[in-house]
This record gives C-alpha cells, structure tokens and sequence, in this order.
C-alpha cells in the first residue's frame, strides 16, 4: 500500500475533545489534533475521554465538547467524522456504571467498549469484570496490553481472552518504538499471534501521542502482511457501525518471541 493510497483511516482510541481529561487543553489544541489526523488518511475518530477514579465526565460535558469541536472542524471544512466513546478503566465497580451508560461505548450503541487494564499487571479479577461486561451483551476491546508488564513478560496471557472472543487494541506508538523496546517487541508478537483487531493512537495532544497511523499500519506490515491495514480502516469502521468484526484464530508465541527482530 502506498502513502498516496492511504486514506479512510479509522481511530478508536483518542483523547480528542478539549479540556475533559488528560487530553488537549484547549480546543485550538483539539483541531490541530484534527488536521494531523486527516493529513495522516484517518477519516473517522472516536473521541475517548478517560472514564476511571480520577475523570468521570458526564454525558452533557461530552456532548458540548464534541458539538464544539465538530463545528470547528466544519468550519475548517476538514473531512472527519467524530464520534464519541470512552477509554474505560478497569475497576471493582465499573461494570455496573457502564452498563447503565451507552454513552461509554463506542458511538453510543452500547456495543463496543474500550476496556483499559492496569498498566502493571493484568490480576486475576479482570476476568471477572470482562464477564461481567460481555454478560450485559457488550463486545470488550482491551486497550494496549502491549505496554502491560505481565503482557510483555508473556504475551500468551492475552489467549485465552482473544479465544473467547475478547478483542485487542495496541497504540500505534508501541509498534514504532516511542514507548520502548520491550512494547515494541510485544506489539510485534501480538500481531504475529493474531492477537490484535485494531491499530488506534491513543493520543492526547498535537505534539504528545499524535493521532497517527500511517507509520505504525505500515510497520506492522512488515509483520502480517496487508493485513495490518485492516486493522486501521475495515475492522475499526465496522467497530463503530455496530457491525461484527471478525476475529481470527490467535496461535500462542513460540520460541522466537525474543528473538523477533523488531
């Protein structure tokens, strides 16, 4: 795929509206995010604020920043499409808010959730609360285990999720290098186990984690084949649709996952 081709891009993981969390502080900020984005071929964003112990943003909030930044983007007369989810935390408690409130989800057809574990470690009881959440009739992303301690230590723990039907989201960041080594090297693997579904930036500022795909789409290439690149247009827009997205059988990592070249 060529850079001249690249266009349609879907990102489902962005801190993109203004002054909600830990994302872009003003709205200037929000647009230039945008302007980065569609010059990369990302044509779709869902913007997810954080939703844990320390941001809670309510619907209203949400709904005033997105109409805010939209007219921005039109007056700008910037081809992208924002849709509104969240990046969702794991918690003892969470699952009942979420299930109470499509608004967390992606475009707000109580479908599709991004599910963040703790950065450290992936504990037993995240079982249950993803149960717990597919039980309500929602389909679980689990956002960048790539950059998790445990997952980096043994990437197999991500099977038995993925064969269950639980998908995977890893930052376009990991896969070129800017969070370290070891996420790279566990990104790599993740994609050679078929045990990614999507690409997205994850980002948070015009200069911090831009909203970027292109590079990473490219890299992960090298990997799986043009392959990646469904993971950065077909599978994110049927995400957002509401649609099934199809998930592979995933293989466990074998011998080479320290030797992968990277």
């Amino acid at each position: 795929m060529k850079a001249s081709e690249k266009s349609g891009f879907c990102d489902i993981h962005c801190h993109l509206l203004p002054g909600i969390d830990d994302g872009p502080a003003c709205l200037e900020d929000s647009l230039e995010m945008c302007r980065l984005a569609v010059a990369d071929g990302i044509r779709t964003i869902v913007a997810t604020p954080h939703f844990n112990d320390v941001f809670r943003p309510d619907p209203e909030s949400i709904a005033r920043g997105a109409a805010e930044l939209r007219q921005a983007v039109a007056q700008q007369e910037l081809p992208l499409e924002i849709v509104l989810g969240a990046d969702v935390a794991a918690g003892a408690c969470i699952e009942g808010v979420v299930q109470q409130s499509d608004h967390l989800t992606i475009g707000g057809q109580g479908k599709y959730i991004l599910f963040e574990p703790p950065h450290c470690a992936m504990p037993g009881w995240i079982n249950d609360v993803i149960f717990d959440l597919r039980l309500s009739g929602l389909e679980v992303i689990i956002t960048h285990p790539e950059r998790n301690a445990d997952v980096q230590r043994n990437p197999n723990i991500i099977l038995p999720f993925v064969q269950s039907g639980v998908m995977v989201q890893v930052t376009a960041g990991s896969i070129v290098g800017e969070f370290g080594r070891e996420a790279k090297r566990c990104a790599s693997v993740l994609l050679k186990m078929n045990a990614v579904h999507f690409i997205a930036s994850d980002a948070h500022s015009p200069g911090f984690r831009p909203p970027l795909l292109w590079q990473a789409a490219h890299k992960a290439s090298q990997y799986i084949g043009d392959r990646a690149f469904a993971l950065v247009s077909d599978n994110p827009h049927r995400a957002v649709a509401g649609h099934v997205v199809e998930v592979p059988d995933p293989e466990p990592a074998v011998s080479w996952f320290r030797k992968i070249a990277i």
